[in-house]
């Protein structure tokens, strides 16, 4: 038997008109979903990792994180699970849509970037992110300023206008957030390094160059020595870090967390008040151990 949010997800998928299979685990459901390549005629599959919170222990959701971390992390795969879909339906199912190839298309040479303060940022993130805002010292938006936007879907391409696809010139599409300098001395020179704490456009737009654009503006105005920032292992493999010139750089662990039913807020379990604070509004209490990040690191030194 599915759950409800594996139901509500199925359900998108069927009215998409986008085929899927279901291989069904202890621990999870695997739905393989066979994506048509824009133009190619060509099929390509997307595996899709649904997660439910069954764990009723942190020991219990080391087993299941177990179980499902070597089929994470990977590409063209991405997981799910049922507290940020219940927290966050439209931007997850926006999200989802986006990596199967529907989503809105934007060219970098078409957005400027533009310095923002954090206020901006985080509200823009809280709705974009699954994280939100993060504790920063610099942020960056990106503006569509003309109003040619492609819009993609599993046919092919179609050319509509800002207006038509729900873009007008000046509308943020993406926000950036970085943090300030961690510095020390090698071979006799001070390194400044900053860490790219969190990157997200709209959920159904994806910035072709977006992400270039925005580093390259960061660099422009801070001349930084070192660069690093994590892929989270639940939705992407860093794969877009490696384009932009990254290197892999070891990984972090995983994060057990304790998510009320009510809240769906995740709370990292490090104390024994941990449950207590997640059962303050007299919820049930799951347990979830995500799969860790994978650390990148761009040199400019």
């Amino acid at each position: 038997m599915m759950s409800y949010f594996e139901d509500e997800i199925t359900a998108l998928l069927d009215r998409c008109g986008l085929g899927y299979t279901v291989d069904s685990r202890i621990s999870c459901r695997i739905l393989s979903v066979g994506v048509p390549h824009a133009g190619s005629g060509t099929i390509g599959t997307v595996k899709i990792i649904l997660i439910p919170l069954v764990a009723a222990s942190p020991d219990q959701a080391r087993k299941q994180s177990l179980a499902i971390r070597p089929l994470a992390g990977c590409r063209d795969t991405l997981s799910i699970t049922e507290d940020r879909w219940m927290k966050s339906r439209g931007m997850m199912r926006r999200r989802l849509l986006a990596h199967l190839g529907i989503f809105r298309s934007v060219y970098a040479r078409d957005c400027e970037v533009r310095k923002i303060n954090r206020t901006e940022a985080d509200s823009f993130l809280e709705r974009t992110h699954s994280y939100g805002g993060a504790k920063c010292r610099y942020c960056y938006g990106i503006f569509l300023k003309r109003e040619r936007v492609k819009t993609e879907d599993r046919h092919g391409v179609k050319e509509e206008t800002g207006i038509g696809a729900g873009l007008a010139s000046g509308t943020m599409i993406a926000a950036a957030e970085f943090s300030n300098a961690r510095r020390w001395i090698k071979d006799g020179k001070e390194i400044r390094s900053y860490e790219w704490i969190r990157y997200a456009s709209l959920p159904d737009v994806r910035i072709s160059g977006g992400m270039g654009k925005v580093l390259k503006r960061f660099a422009e105005d801070v001349s930084p020595d070192d660069i690093m920032s994590y892929a989270d292992l639940e939705w992407s493999d860093g794969q877009a870090y490696q384009k932009l010139g990254f290197i892999h750089d070891g990984d972090k662990s995983p994060v057990t967390f304790a998510i009320s039913t009510v809240t769906w807020q995740r709370i990292p379990v490090k104390e024994t008040r941990t449950s207590d604070e997640a059962r303050a509004n007299d919820s049930e209490v799951f347990y979830f151990q995500n799969f860790g990040s994978r650390k990148y690191r761009l040199r400019l030194y």
